[in-house]
């Protein structure tokens, strides 16, 4: 019979140059990309030996009997090979979990081992193929090869309906075409024997698989040379797909901005490429990552995982050197254990960022294992968070107010506005727990519009047509999140005007942190709202890093002096002499002062003997709500029960 090779070489031709770009381009060595590999060598392995037999077949008088028979039995080991990779690629890109990848991989592989024996058994009985007199005959089982196609055409398209909601649309029309032309060649190939189509479906899922593969080098960290974040993400998510038993390693340097301005760019990249070998060496390519610049992931079975945890504390004990210089790296550790601390992606993240804060409260060179305790307070904080979203969500959070009372005028004169929250699980839950996680995720800025959308309601309904209480502004805080957004008046100004509130009523409170940190954005903010009526606090004086630059660069109008200090100065004459001189200061500077903490009669008299106007603390009223608030300034301040409401 004479053949046409022409379909078979340019299939082989096009899969040669896939092979030259997979090989050349740095893939990441992840599972699918090592069963791809493996394909591509398969496929193009049938190509040949397919071309060779047929050679072989139309030149008997040249090639013997054994060598066709050999060649006819690669061919057909590759032919069966092929089919079972790409349904075990298409079971990669399914993510199934690892019982479902035993007992799919178990049903996948009973045909290819079926495949397999048949395969060794035919040179003996003939299934696929004999020779006779040197010409090739078909087995009597050659039709049961259609069935092996089939079959795993009907298993990768079980697989991608069963997981339709993982699959991207790209790899179902990869397994849609593939389908359509392997058929579409077989049967062609059935009635025009002599032309050779069996690599044509083979190179195009090739060419389509490789076309829809990450690009390399968007896995690849460029400074280092190791995998990136996306590469560690893909990488997790496969391990926890298999839950495999691992130990997640993560180190975190401190001081890098020193090490850079020392250094340069050049030599800090180099530093990080060292890094990267040396945890290459130690734990293989597809098993570290530089997940942020100054941080670096290690997948670690967990059997070695304490053996890596000791070999890399030891090496960063050791200098490390970069052109003439030795640094000395400090690093943090946190050692997260799958699957006993966390079961998904989401769930490593939140937990290494809780780890290293935990971490920097142990100083320099910190290691932090998550264990049974560390758990429980993740475990609290992740339902604080909960409660803290749906509160936003649901608008549950209550403002409490706290009076100020006038120590020349003897009444309370003012309010601040303090977010409380109660949640139906957890009961009453702390403000300085879920301000710090509100700050540190931004919804701080939902709770603050919340609080003061609230206050200008309460202003609304009970003081503006209710002078004889004698509240003349209402105090609500603003974070450092609020104050770094471009919008802070346009946020602030249409809540007072939906509540017609004058803006002479609402004090903003700014911690002096606030201050130091946006300097500028603040001074803006504050002029704009400055030259609408809204007077501003500083908050926590003394707390911070702040000076009295602040009090000379800002316009605030009053100043409130932290309690702990206020405590300090009644056990410490040291901080007794820094309250008096602070005090001082302010007064000559010609701004009213609050002084916060006041608990018993003996610190109000102590604060009044030292000239303090006004005083916020338990003694003149804790922070209550609403009601408690109105009945309070009404007893306090004398004023009729049968005011108008």
């Amino acid at each position: 019979m004479q053949y046409n090779y022409d379909f078979e070489i340019a299939s082989w031709m096009v899969m040669t140059v896939i092979l030259l770009h997979f090989m050349f381009i740095r893939q990441f060595p992840s599972s699918k990309a090592r069963i791809f590999g493996g394909l591509l060598l398969a496929c193009m392995a049938e190509s040949v030996f397919n071309i060779l037999s047929c050679v072989g077949l139309a030149n008997t008088a040249l090639v013997p009997d054994w060598g066709n028979e050999m060649l006819a039995f690669a061919f057909f080991a590759f032919e069966g090979l092929t089919s079972y990779l790409i349904f075990r690629y298409f079971m990669e890109v399914c993510e199934l979990g690892r019982e479902g990848t035993q007992i799919v991989r178990w049903i996948g592989g009973l045909p290819y081992a079926l495949f397999s024996v048949l395969l060794i058994a035919t040179p003996f009985i003939g299934f696929f193929y004999y020779f006779e007199n040197g010409i090739y005959y078909q087995g009597f089982g050659a039709a049961f090869g259609y069935f092996y196609v089939g079959f795993y055409f009907f298993l990768d398209g079980v697989l991608l309906f069963a997981r339709r909601s993982v699959v991207d649309l790209r790899t179902k029309i990869i397994m849609i075409m593939y389908a359509a032309v392997a058929i579409g060649m077989i049967v062609i190939q059935y009635h025009v024997r002599g032309l050779l189509l069996t690599s044509v479906s083979n190179a195009l899922i090739v060419l389509m698989i490789y076309l829809s593969m990450q690009n390399p080098r968007e896995m690849i960290d460029s400074a280092s040379g190791i995998g990136n974040e996306s590469a560690f993400q893909m990488q997790l998510a496969h391990v926890l797909s298999r839950k495999d038993a691992v130990h997640v390693i993560t180190v975190r340097f401190a001081k890098t901005e020193r090490i850079h301005a020392a250094l340069g760019i050049g030599s800090s990249n180099e530093l990080l490429r060292q890094v990267g070998l040396f945890l290459l060496h130690l734990c293989g390519t597809s098993h570290v990552f530089r997940i942020e610049n100054d941080t670096f992931s290690v997948l670690v079975p967990a059997p070695a995982g304490r053996e890596v945890q000791e070999k890399i504390r030891e090496r960063f004990r050791q200098d490390w050197r970069v052109q003439e210089n030795r640094v000395m790296l400090y690093m943090d550790m946190v050692i997260q254990h799958y699957p006993e601390d966390f079961g998904t992606v989401p769930d490593f993240f939140g937990m290494k960022q809780f780890l290293f804060e935990q971490a920097q409260t142990k100083g320099s060179s910190a290691v932090v294992e998550m264990d049974e305790a560390l758990a429980k307070q993740y475990s609290r904080r992740t339902k604080v968070e909960a409660a803290m979203l749906g509160a936003i969500r649901d608008r549950n959070f209550k403002v409490f107010y706290q009076p100020i009372y006038s120590m020349r005028e003897k009444r309370i004169v003012s309010l601040e506005a303090l977010v409380r929250l109660n949640d139906a699980e957890l009961g009453f839950i702390p403000p300085d727990e879920f301000i710090a996680l509100a700050e540190r995720d931004g919804n701080i800025v939902h709770i603050g519009e919340q609080v003061l959308e609230e206050a200008c309601r309460f202003l609304a309904k009970h003081v503006l047509s209710n002078a004889s209480l004698g509240i003349r502004t209402i105090q609500v805080n603003v974070s450092m999140v609020q104050c770094l957004r471009q919008s802070l008046t346009e946020t602030i100004l249409p809540v007072l005007e939906r509540y017609h509130i004058p803006p002479s009523m609402i004090t903003l409170e700014i911690t002096e942190n606030v201050a130091v940190s946006t300097p500028e954005l603040l001074q803006r903010h504050m002029g704009e709202l400055a030259e609408r009526g809204i007077t501003f606090a500083m908050d926590d004086y003394g707390s911070g890093n702040a000076n009295c630059s602040c009090l000379i660069q800002f316009p605030f109008k009053e100043i409130k002096i932290d309690k702990e200090i206020v405590w300090a100065s009644f056990e410490n004459p040291t901080a007794r002499m820094v309250l008096e001189n602070e005090i001082r200061i302010i007064h000559g500077l010609g701004l009213p002062l609050v002084v916060e903490g006041i608990e018993t009669a003996e610190q109000s008299a102590a604060m009044e003997q030292l000239g303090v106007e006004y005083i916020q603390g338990y003694y003149y009223g804790r922070p209550m709500s609403e009601t408690e608030c109105l009945r309070h300034i009404r007893q306090c301040n004398v004023v009729p029960e049968n005011y108008a409401r």
